[in-house]
């Protein structure tokens, strides 16, 4: 079965210099479906902002929610993914000690509605 990617980061995590290395390792692992980055409201985000700019450059879609509402939203756009653009690999770019719940709750929803995909970490820079 072909590779179908998502990427999904959160931007309190992983700024402008991780964004190419984390699409190129999504790509390493298949075909890149959709990309996101999650953003804080009240930021002052635009898209006239460097970051807006850049993000369109890198065809990475901004999504700015509230804070405290961020891993839902990021959780929910996965299986969004996963149900009808038939993703099977989430790689997610979260903090550290988010990701096991994350990825916990992607398998719990994934395993309910009879889908199979697999999560892939990937750390920040500086990470070794």
């Amino acid at each position: 079965m072909a590779k179908r990617c998502t990427l999904l980061m959160d931007s309190d995590v992983h700024g402008p210099p991780s964004w190419p290395v984390a699409l190129e390792v999504v790509r390493s692992e298949g075909s890149l479906v959709s990309a996101s980055i999650f953003i804080a409201e009240g930021t002052g985000f635009t898209m006239d902002t460097d970051w807006g700019k850049r993000l369109q450059e890198l065809g990475i879609e901004p999504k700015v929610v509230p804070a405290k509402e961020a891993s839902i939203e990021l959780c929910a756009e996965a299986m969004r993914l996963v149900m009808e653009e038939d993703v099977n690999v989430v790689c997610l770019a979260v903090k550290e000690d988010d990701f096991a719940t994350l990825s916990q709750k992607l398998r719990t929803a994934g395993n309910t509605a009879g889908k199979q995909f697999s999560i892939l970490e990937i750390g920040s820079l500086g990470d070794s």
